[in-house]
This record gives structure tokens, sequence and C-alpha cells, in this order.
């Protein structure tokens, strides 16, 4: 072969000869592939505090050139409750600690109201404790399934619903990375967007930023725009309210809320919310007086408006006619939503292996869809009942709920469950309805399903309500 035909072939295969040379080896330049570890795939910000290996975190194998290699042994959520202990407590012992102490990680407070609701008198269990059940068959095994996989939605353990404003971190992460970000490793202390990811939907904090969920019924959501639906950025619509006024004044939820709630420590220390603490009060207004102080909170005259969410109604079904939950389609979880949206695309019905939700704690799948819908909500009026010291608080149908259960062969094996009749009042917080005097006499649930809460809708006191309190707090009687 002469050489005028190796020059040919050389020209002619060189492309192909320098490619196989390149998959070989390490590339090089500014591409993406021309990074080192584990960078070459994941494309991460790294805060100053926390600029070490990603290893030292996640494990693996960061000399690994396909994904298989590099991801053995890969720890994919390094700051969950599970893995914390290892990773994070290694520099963060005393604040690991503080955490697992707190409220927030346990929510011992919120689980126990609804258990001794149920089941007044019993031990309400552990966050651990609680799991899915695949075919409950006891009234505590399917309020064990509700809390498992449509209640408990908001705790460390799971990473929120897939909405942009919900979607975080587990354990540590779900309160020091960014929301929506989960990518992005910038370590921080909390912002008020990782707060709103659980203090969302009618929880208090949306009504601190002026929101008010809208109902469940597609007659309910917002006009189309240009031919489409609005964005939901946490998976549900709300009414612009009037925001509260320390919101207005630009302050943020830790400003008011310290560290105590979610890093519990022995120190005593004044109650983080304390009005107090930062208004010096007019002795001579009656509410204002020393002696006023134990017998009503500051909100039964400066909360501007109320959450009335009536009838808060659960139904497991484990075999769903998905057409007729298309009018409730939106509803705040993402995986019901999924599942619709890809049954009104396809117009055909999926296997029953598709009619599964996820443990919100162990993150594993059970049978079954939980939906829910309100017989009544409303964002008014301020409504006024008596605590558990027997002070004027703003009140709330919290314990509004009912349960039901539709098995697969289509049969209701629990049909309304609700608190009591066993008397939940008796080991509850019995409420006494004192204002308006018209919520007394509407066919309104019974007194112990209502519970005292902090309205976050902070403002110029109403006169007409301020007027009844005051009468109460000179006549010295109780309400």
């Amino acid at each position: 072969m002469g050489r005028n035909h190796l020059c040919f072939f050389a020209l002619l295969f060189s492309p192909f000869i320098l490619f196989a040379l390149l998959a070989c080896q390490p590339p090089i330049g500014h591409s993406g592939l021309g990074k080192q570890g584990c960078k070459r795939c994941h494309d991460i910000r790294l805060d100053p505090n926390h600029s070490f290996a990603c290893t030292s975190c996640h494990r693996g194998q960061a000399k690994g050139y396909v994904k298989d290699q590099a991801h053995k042994g890969l720890v994919r959520h390094p700051a969950s409750p599970e893995n914390a202990k290892i990773f994070c407590a290694r520099c963060h012992e005393k604040e690991y600690l503080s955490a697992q102490a707190s409220i927030h990680y346990s929510l011992k407070k919120e689980i126990g109201k609804i258990w001794q609701a149920f089941f007044p008198g019993d031990m309400a269990p552990p966050i651990k404790a609680i799991r899915g059940v695949e075919k409950p068959d006891t009234k505590r095994a399917i309020i064990m399934d509700a809390l498992a996989r449509r209640c408990l939605r908001c705790h460390v353990y799971y990473q929120g619903e897939s909405y942009k404003g919900t979607h975080r971190g587990t354990g540590c992460a779900a309160c020091h990375m960014d929301v929506g970000r989960t990518g992005h490793h910038i370590l921080k202390k909390p912002r008020e967007r990782n707060c709103l990811s659980c203090h969302y939907a009618n929880f208090i904090g949306w009504d601190y930023e002026g929101r008010f969920e809208k109902d469940y019924p597609e007659d309910f959501r917002a006009p189309l725009c240009q031919g489409r639906h609005i964005p939901r950025p946490y998976g549900v619509e709300w009414i612009h309210m009037e925001p509260d006024v320390h919101k207005k004044a630009g302050m943020t939820c830790l400003d008011c809320h310290d560290s105590q709630p979610f890093h519990k420590t022995a120190k005593k220390k004044t109650p983080s919310a304390s009005c107090i603490r930062c208004h010096i009060l007019k002795v001579d207004i009656v509410g204002h007086r020393q002696e006023d102080i134990p017998r009503a909170k500051c909100s039964v005259c400066h909360a501007v408006w109320g959450v009335l969410d009536l009838g808060r109604n659960l139904l497991r079904q484990d075999e769903p006619d998905l057409e007729e939950w298309q009018f409730l389609k939106v509803e705040g979880s993402s995986e019901i939503e999924t599942i619709l949206d890809r049954w009104a695309n396809s117009a055909t019905l999926p296997p029953s292996s598709v009619f599964t939700m996820t443990d919100k704690i162990s993150g594993k799948p059970f049978p079954g869809l939980w939906f829910a819908a309100f017989e009544q909500r409303r964002w008014a009026p301020v409504v006024l009942g008596t605590d558990r010291e027997n002070r004027i608080s703003v009140i709330r149908p919290l314990l509004d709920l009912s349960i039901s259960y539709e098995n697969s062969e289509e049969e209701t094996l629990f049909d309304a469950i609700k608190p009591g009749p066993e008397g939940p009042a008796s080991s509850t917080t019995t409420v006494k309805i004192v204002y308006p005097s018209y919520i007394q006499i509407r066919p309104l649930p019974k007194s112990y399903l209502w519970l005292p809460y902090h309205p976050h809708t902070i403002g110029e006191p109403d006169v007409f309500r301020t007027r009844f309190v005051q009468t109460l707090l000179e006549s010295k009687i109780s309400p």
C-alpha cells in the first residue's frame, strides 16, 4: 500500500481513534466530563463550612467512572434521622442531641392530640412506632395508617410532597438546607421558607403570610390564566388575606421563635413567642393589666381573622374509582395528584399496584390511597373559648375528624370514625365557646373537638370582640 493510501486511511479514521482514546481516559477541559470525582456528574455547590469531599458524608466511590461503581456504598441522606448520628453528630453532637429532644423532631404534641381524641387514656405511640398498615382490621390500625400515610407529612423523616415549596431534606437538612433545591448543599441557619415547607395550608405560619387555603373542589380553583391553571408551589391554592402586622414590618419566624422548639436544652428562658418580651403594656387598659394576663391571651383581641375548617374527612380506598376523584385532584398530596393526572392523560385504568401511598416515616409503599375533603372551610370569624387553665383563647375545630376505609372488595370496614363517643372530652381539653354567641346555636361540632391555638394574624384589635373580652375581665366572673 502506497504512502498516499496510508495518509488517506489515517485521516479517515483519526476522529474514531481520538474518540476511543478520550473514552478510555479522564476527559480534560472545562466541560462537566472534565471534572474529577463526584462532580463529573453532579453539579453541586457547597458552603465554606462544609466544603470537603462528598464521600465524607455520602460515602460511595469517588473514583468510579460509571454510576454503579461510583454509587457503591452510597448514603443518599446522611442528615436523615437514621444517619445523622454518624455524620452530623460527628461535628455537631450537642446540636444533634438537642434536636432529638425537641417537639419538632418527635411531633409528640401533634400525635398525642389525635391519639388521645380517638383513644382517651391510651398512651400515644412515639413517631418511630407509627407505621403503615396493609389491611387495617381494627380501629387502632386504621388510625395508625392514617397518621403514617396521610397526616404526618411534615416531619424530619420525610422529604415532603414533591411540590416546589414543600420538597426538602430530611433530618437536620429539613431545616438547614434550602427548600426545593436539595441538590445544592448550602447548609445554614433556617430561613422562613424552611418553616413554610411544613407550616403551610392553614397550619400556623401560612396565616402569618396572609394566606388562607382554598377548599379542595375544582369549583374553588382559580380561573385559568392564558389557558392554564396558576402555579401551585405548595400543591394547593390560597386566598390572599391580611398578613400579620409583624410580617408587614419585615420580621421572620425566627425573630420571635428562638431555637428552643428545634434544639431543646435544659436552659430556662423567656417563652420565645411572648408578646410582653417586646411590647410594654399600658396598664390602664383593661386587658393589659397585670391581673388580666393570666386570664386572656393577647390574640383574643388582636387576631384579625381566624381559621374555621369544619368536617375534615379522610377516606382510604384500596380500589378507587379515579374518575370520581378528578373533582378533588388538588388536595395537597403530590402522590394522589400524580396518579390522577396519569389516569386523565391515558384514559386507561392503572393496575392495582399503582394504588399505593408512601409510609411517611419508613418510606415504604402500602396499598390504598388516602383522600381528603372538608364539609366547610371559612376564614372567619375569630372564635373564642377557654383553654385548660380557663384562659380566654382563640380556638378552632382541630379535632373535627372523620376517618373511613373501603377495601379492595369495595366493602366499607370503617365508616366515619370520629373522636368519641367513648368520652374523649374527659381526657382532652374541654373547650367552652364564649364568642361569638351564634356559634353556640349553630349545628357545629361538640366543644371537645375545638382546641386553643395561636393565630398569626395579629393586627389592630377588633372593637366589638375587644369590648366583649373587656366586659368578661371587668366582671371578674369566669367565662
